[in-house]
Parts: structure tokens; sequence; C-alpha cells
């Protein structure tokens, strides 16, 4: 019986060196061919590089894993790592399959219902990009905007503001910084810019970007005890905190539970409208899709007694 045993280890050790051998050989064609499409196409069909609990890993499967244009190393590890992660999810399956109860083992619902739920989302995406435009012309923004004002409804105090700020010892051209912030022209301002880059001093001169209150202090640290008065000031402020000097200065603003200005919700306007559009077009694509089916006889509701 030792004898016995020894042999059939012999074997198994000599059937694992095959595999071993024709498993290189695979992924060194892999490596060198690149994954290229066979003459045949049944031809990597035929053709396995792992079995494990009588699963087969067939060598076409690495090839759609596997770009045509990677590099010959790149695609050894690649078709290696594949088919070590591939043989570790099915010694674990099997394990699973042995010591679930039968009731737990039954997905059959499940998984079709998670792939209809992922063929229905890739198909609806692409139907929609082909179908809708993904930009909304100003004007149509505007209008729903306009119609819509209950929708945007601030929860925040929203300003336009511009502001900069440096470290206090770098005390040099605060007239400048000063007079540039209020002059009403933008020569001065894009004079600024040059040197709040050349200074890296962190800024923000752009007078039409609109900032929620709680996004600005952030970064201006600004103390606000009467908000609403303060921000009706026009007057440019500045103080020092924590080692730097603050220049900023409120151009316009919003209060909360007023209507947002249009500036600060462009953005969710149009994603209001793409969204209802999006709807609208899924609607009729099922619609559609219903009406010829009835029409060509291949759905039936059978009434039950």
């Amino acid at each position: 019986m030792k004898q016995k045993r020894g042999q059939k280890s012999a074997l198994k050790g000599g059937e694992r060196g095959w595999l071993i051998a024709v498993f290189k050989g695979i992924i060194c064609g892999v490596s060198f061919l690149g994954c290229q499409q066979p003459s045949e196409p049944t031809e990597s069909a035929k053709q396995f590089v792992a079995i494990a609990f009588e699963h087969v890993l067939p060598l076409q499967e690495i090839c759609d894993h596997i770009p045509n244009n990677a590099e010959a190393a790149d695609s050894t590890l690649m078709a290696e790592r594949y088919v070590d992660q591939w043989i570790r999810e099915q010694v674990v399956v099997h394990e699973a399959e042995n010591r679930l109860p039968q009731d737990l083992q039954t997905f059959e619902r499940e998984i079709q219902a998670y792939r209809n739920a992922l063929l229905l989302h890739h198909y609806k995406e692409r139907y929609v990009l082909q179908r809708m435009q993904q930009e909304v012309p100003e004007e149509e923004a505007l209008a729903y905007y306009m119609e819509h004002q209950d929708l945007f409804i601030l929860m925040d105090y929203a300003v336009r503001a511009t502001f900069l700020h440096l470290p206090s010892e770098d005390d040099q051209d605060l007239n400048f910084i000063k007079s540039a912030l209020m002059a009403p022209d933008t020569t001065p301002s894009f004079l600024l810019q040059q040197w709040c880059v050349e200074h890296a001093a962190v800024h923000s001169l752009n007078t039409e970007t609109w900032w929620y209150l709680e996004d600005l202090i952030q970064e201006v640290p600004i103390e606000l005890y009467r908000t609403e008065k303060q921000l009706t000031n026009r007057k440019l402020i500045t103080f020092d905190a924590d080692g730097r000097n603050y220049f900023i200065r409120f151009h316009e603003h919003a209060f909360i539970d007023g209507v947002s200005p249009f500036e600060v919700v462009k953005d969710r306007v149009s994603e209001l409208i793409l969204h209802g559009k999006k709807q609208a077009l899924l609607i009729q694509l099922e619609e559609d899709l219903l009406i010829q089916a009835w029409e060509q006889g291949n759905v039936q509701k059978l009434i039950l007694d």
C-alpha cells in the first residue's frame, strides 16, 4: 500500500510538472502573440490553462483580459495573475458549495435580476448618449430657473467676492493691493493677478465668482457678528489672522431663505433639465418597444382562473 501511495504521489507530481510546463508554454505563447485572434474562432476555445474542481479556464478568457498592445513581460504577468485569481476563486466557491445549505445556493433569480439590471443600465445609457444633447442652452436653463424658483431656495448665504491673503511679513505693496481690489475697472485686477502669481499669494479675483459663505470662510476666516449687514458692505475689509494678511471685498449677496442667484445654481439647473429629458426619453423608449412587442405578438398576458 505504501508503495502504491508513493507511486500515486509521484504520478501526481509528474502530472503537476507537466501541467506547469504546459501552462508556462501557453503563457509564453500569450506573451509572444499578444493574444491575437486565432485564424479559426474555435482554436483558443479548445485550449485550457487551468482546471479546478471540474471547472476549466479557457485560454480565450485570458486573452480577452489582456490588451493586444501589451508588452510581452506585462502580458505574462497579467496572465499569471488572472489564472492565480481564477484558481483561488474556484477553490473558495467549491468550499461554499459544500458548506452552505442547499436553500442558500439558489441564486438564479438574483443572478437573472442582476444581469437584467446590468443590461438595462448599459443599453439605456448608450441609447441616451446617442439621442440626447448633453449641453443645455443658457436660455433654456434660465427659463427653467425662472419657472421653478421654489427649487432653488438658499440654505446658506451666497456672495460674490474677491479676496487674497499672504504672510504678514510680506507687507510690501499693500497700498497697491488695496487700490487694485477697490478699482472699478479690470486693468488693476489684471495687474494684481500677475502680482499674486509672482508673490505666491492665495487669491480669487474674478468678480463674477459666487461663493457659499461657509465655503468662503474656509478660505478667508472672517468673523461675522452681524452677518447680513456686513455682507452688504462693499468696502474693502482687511484683517490679520494666524500670521497672514487678508483682503476681501463683497460685490453682491443673497440671503438665506431667498432665491439663489442663477449663476450659483446654473449647473444644478442643467442637471435637472437633462435628468427630466433623459427620463422622458426612456419612458418613450419603453412605450414604443411595448407597443411593438404587442403588435408583433411577442408578448401575451395569461388570465389566471
